[in-house]
């Protein structure tokens, strides 16, 4: 029996690359979840972090400015202060600039030496810097650094020297560095400005290192949780998705009709278990559905041998007999057609001399000669050994249409036909009968038609006879084939 034949399904590569299978997608948006919400708390935590330090810086400022204050206040008895709401400092009152050799004849003290003591307060340099024709002049420097290099005093926020009358904390480039300062402005009682009195907590590279530390071992921490967060869901996840590519393998197994092994992992009951069962279930299926195609082939090839012969591959006396059935039927519509028998001359001679095998591929070969000599509307049948019939649908005229394929066959059978080199020749007689002029019914149709046929016969083979009225068997006529 003929293996039956399917469509071949084109599959994907069971082998996925990792970030397209079920374990990676899982995996990769568990990190971005990671990784989000750890940026999240991140950056929520830097800007509380920053803003705090902003907040201390400024406190630390203002009380650096206080204890500055109270030493200059306690050193120079003749000044005084402005105060805001709040109690903080934000002006030095003086008659004369502070530091001048006056001041140092008057209190015993240098300006070094005041800055010294409020440097040692605060833990931090502190300047004092007096009016200049352009800027201002460092006076004083409790730790000496202008010794190194000139200190001069640049706010961003100071466009004129006028701009330095009011207390001032934030960021100021002092010399060659930047630092966070509180400047104190010197102002006469009439509000000149006179110089001003500048503490500082810290240069800002030191106060942006805890910040710069903080990012840091954030960013540590954050490639230690996505490390640790990709082996532990890769871990799980393969765990959980082990059993997905095996029933993939399975599915495409089933695609490609292997279906002998059973599905795995249906005896679990989570959601593979279901998975599983549903696999095994459509596996049987196609069991089942090859099964019935192999069953609807089987008897579609008992079907087609039951009407054709199996050596020419042409309808056999069954299907002729259903189409001539058909055909006669059909008479009352106005139909008309021929019945030709035929059947070859001296083919019992061809099997004697040169076998079996010599008849059977004449027989083919005169079954295809015929077949081109037909119209689709017309049907040749091999009723058994050389014997053959046609079923000729008259389009015209019926004596004409038979007499021209009648000529056709008897010409073209005769020509040679050729086996294992050798030349083999024969002939073929017909006979004719026409519907419904020589008959209404099958029976009548085929006796006549084989009537014409020996008639042929007996006129020297080779040739067509029209059934005529009156024909019968000649008991003189002795068949030879």
């Amino acid at each position: 029996m003929p293996e039956p034949q399917y469509r071949s399904v084109s599959l994907p590569a069971a082998k996925l690359p990792w970030h397209h299978t079920l374990v990676g997608k899982v995996v990769m948006f568990m990190l971005l979840g990671v990784l989000f919400a750890y940026l999240t708390g991140a950056l929520s935590g830097f800007f509380m972090v920053e803003r705090g330090a902003r907040e201390q810086w400024l406190r630390e400022a203002q009380v650096n400015a206080q204890i500055v204050s109270a030493t200059i206040r306690r050193i120079y008895t003749s000044v005084a202060v402005k105060t805001d709401d709040t109690g903080q400092v934000t002006h030095i009152i003086s008659q004369r600039p502070i530091g001048d050799e006056e001041s140092v004849l008057e209190t015993g003290f240098s300006p070094i030496d005041v800055l010294a003591l409020a440097s040692a307060q605060t833990r931090n340099n502190v300047w004092l810097f007096a009016k200049a024709s352009e800027g201002f002049s460092v006076v004083a420097d409790a730790l000496n650094t202008s010794l190194d290099s000139p200190s001069n005093l640049e706010i961003d926020t100071w466009h004129t020297t006028s701009d330095a009358a009011d207390f001032y904390v934030g960021f100021a480039n002092i010399g060659n560095a930047e630092y966070f300062i509180s400047s104190l402005p010197i102002i006469t009682p009439d509000g000149q400005l006179l110089g001003v009195l500048v503490a500082t907590i810290g240069q800002k590279e030191g106060l942006y290192q805890m910040r710069d530390d903080l990012i840091s071992k954030a960013f540590v921490a954050l490639l230690a949780v996505l490390i640790a967060t990709a082996l532990l869901v890769t871990i799980l996840m393969r765990q959980l998705f082990t059993p997905v590519p095996v029933l993939i393998r399975s599915l495409t197994d089933i695609a490609k009709n292997q279906t002998a092994e059973s599905t795995p992992y249906t005896d679990r009951n989570d959601e593979i278990g279901r998975m599983a069962k549903a696999i095994d279930a459509l596996r049987k299926k196609v069991i089942e559905r090859e099964h019935l195609l192999e069953v609807k082939d089987e008897a579609l090839r008992f079907q087609h041998l039951a009407h054709h012969d199996e050596l020419t591959k042409l309808p056999n006396r069954v299907q002729l007999n259903n189409a001539l059935k058909t055909a006669v039927n059909a008479l009352h519509q106005g139909d008309v057609f021929n019945i030709m028998l035929f059947d070859l001359d001296h083919f019992k001679a061809v099997n004697d001399s040169l076998g079996h095998a010599a008849g059977d591929a004449l027989l083919v070969e005169v079954s295809q000669r015929v077949q081109g000599l037909l119209t689709d509307n017309d049907l040749v049948a091999r009723l058994g050994g050389d014997e053959f019939a046609i079923i000729q649908r008259v389009m015209h005229s019926a004596t004409s249409e038979a007499t021209a394929l009648a000529e056709a066959i008897v010409s073209t059978l005769r020509e040679p036909y050729q086996f294992n080199n050798q030349e083999i020749n024969i002939g073929v007689s017909v006979g004719i009968a026409t519907a419904p002029a020589n008959g209404r019914s099958s029976h009548d149709l085929l006796r006549h038609a084989d009537l014409a046929l020996y008639a042929a016969k007996a006129k020297g083979r080779d040739r067509y006879m029209l059934y005529e009225s009156g024909m019968t068997m000649d008991s003189g006529i002795t068949e030879q084939r």
